[in-house]
């Protein structure tokens, strides 16, 4: 999985540099808007390009978060209470999760504009019968949880760190897991 993953990643890389390279490159903002997405105002191949790279990408963070998970539960010792694990395994651990639940939906909203682009379908189009807010609540579906996909496993390494350094104990480590599985399932519902 690790080499796979890998691989996935520099393919999305590549992909993300010809599409900053193609043509006039890629003038839609990091959103991926449709209507400045769209064939009539952006024809380029390196919106595709782009979009492509948003799929490897997310493949390749997929497959490392399933290697992380696990690497958890397979190398742990087998008595050990989950309570006992580092904040450092918990952030990971659910960072991993959130991946793994996020990122196909914003897999499907690139996809559906793929499709508007390529294939004359109109998904995000509103002349043809389409919603443009529906990508929007895909892509913050995705996007309001990737706050916390950034900030959880800084916020266990930092945690452990301390602990290291100051030998002793991180004060109720026990309410700082709960705390991160629960901002991990209230960061669905802000969207």
């Amino acid at each position: 999985l690790n080499n796979m993953s890998f691989w996935m990643f520099i393919g999305g890389f590549g992909c993300l540099v010809s599409g900053f390279l193609t043509e006039e490159g890629m003038g839609v903002g990091w959103t991926l808007y449709p209507t400045l997405i769209c064939v009539d105002f952006h024809s380029s191949l390196a919106c595709d390009f782009v979009i492509f790279s948003v799929h490897f990408l997310g493949i390749s963070s997929i497959i490392n978060s399933i290697n992380i998970i696990g690497t958890i539960f397979c190398c742990r010792r087998k008595y050990f209470s989950f309570l006992i694990w580092t904040l450092f395994i918990w952030g990971s651990l659910v960072t991993s999760a959130l991946l793994i639940l996020t990122l196909p939906v914003l897999a499907g909203g690139v996809t559906l504009l793929l499709c508007d682009r390529n294939f004359n379908t109109s998904f995000y189009d509103v002349v043809g019968g389409g919603d443009l807010v529906l990508f929007q609540h895909l892509f913050w579906f995705f996007g309001h949880p990737e706050v916390y996909i950034i900030i959880l496993p800084i916020f266990g390494l930092i945690s452990t760190i301390l602990e290291v350094i100051g030998f002793r104990c991180i004060f109720s480590t026990v309410a700082m897991i709960y705390s991160m599985l629960l901002i991990a399932i209230l960061g669905f519902f802000v969207w």
